[in-house]
């Protein structure tokens, strides 16, 4: 299922970004570090968002079929939404605030080797991690298509999360890292208070565009048009339907479509005709796109 993939890549997630937010709190402490203090939040951020993220998927397999009779999938966006906004002001504008403090009130940084060594050691942690998030998010898609083309088609929002997240994450960590080494060999804090500064301006692009991708599944923005155009073939190609009148099909969780069809068929048919016809397209579609879960008939 594709819930638990992403409830463990979720897991993952949260467990690397805890175990590094500690060792950074522990560095920026030493070394006064405001790129690494940044990191730091942006680690413990991320935890706290990707339990926001486990939280939703758990909720999203609640069964009440009378109060939530198309299931509780969306909920999932809620919650990656509620995440978006606090990279965006938890994780950027803190972030921010602190770097241009910072910049204004320079203090002298100390052992900034030990900052460097954290740092390599993150960036290879949080790229293992990212390889994991693209590599599910591929996963039954053409593989000729880019990461940003699979974010803009996919419903499965929490491992849009993740995957905005950690890109964010190792970006801020190799801009982090160019701060720390610029800072050490010219012994000028300046560039650490840009790269904090930078980092913040990151976590607040990452949520602004993780918001904007769930505010498209919240709306129930439609499913990508190869495949839209891949259903109105298996349709309009069955010899008793006259016309498609309309076709809308829209997400109602990760990796489920919710479909609408109005058909006119050939007036020669009987309803139990209709019936069968029905259920052999039913089973075409989920056949060619096993995503659309739920296919519901409205002829006239």
């Amino acid at each position: 299922m594709a819930s638990n993939e992403s409830s463990k890549t979720v897991f993952l997630a949260m467990s690397v970004n805890f175990s590094i937010g500690i060792a950074k709190s522990v560095i920026a402490t030493i070394t006064m570090s405001s790129a690494m203090f940044s990191e730091a939040i942006h680690s413990f951020v991320d935890t706290g968002n990707q339990f926001l993220l486990w939280f939703g998927i758990k909720q999203s397999k609640k069964i009440n079929p009378k109060l939530y009779p198309l299931g509780r999938g969306r909920e999932e966006y809620f919650w990656t939404l509620v995440v978006a906004v606090l990279i965006f002001t938890i994780g950027g504008l803190v972030s921010l605030e602190h770097g241009i403090e910072s910049l204004s009130h320079p203090k002298k940084l100390e052992n900034l080797t030990i900052s460097v060594a954290l740092l390599v050691i993150s960036i290879i942690l949080e790229s293992y991690v990212l390889k994991k998030a693209i590599t599910q998010l591929k996963k039954g898609h053409d593989k000729k298509k880019g990461v940003m083309k699979l974010l803009k088609e996919s419903t499965d929002g929490p491992l849009i999360a993740i995957v905005v997240e950690d890109f964010a994450a190792t970006l801020g960590l190799l801009i982090a890292l160019v701060g720390t080494l610029l800072s050490s060999f010219t012994q000028n804090s300046i560039y650490d208070s840009i790269s904090a500064i930078s980092i913040g301006v990151l976590l607040m692009v990452s949520g602004l565009f993780l918001g904007y991708e769930m505010k498209h599944l919240i709306t129930g923005e439609s499913i990508s048009k190869d495949k839209l155009e891949k259903v109105e073939t298996i349709i309009i190609s069955n010899n008793d339907i006259s016309r498609l009148i309309n076709l809308k099909i829209l997400p109602i969780g990760s990796k489920q479509y919710l479909a609408l069809l109005k058909l006119d068929y050939k007036d020669s048919l009987e309803d139990h005709e209709i019936v069968s016809i029905n259920r052999l397209l039913k089973e075409q579609i989920n056949k060619n796109e096993p995503t659309i879960t739920e296919i519901y008939f409205n002829p006239q």
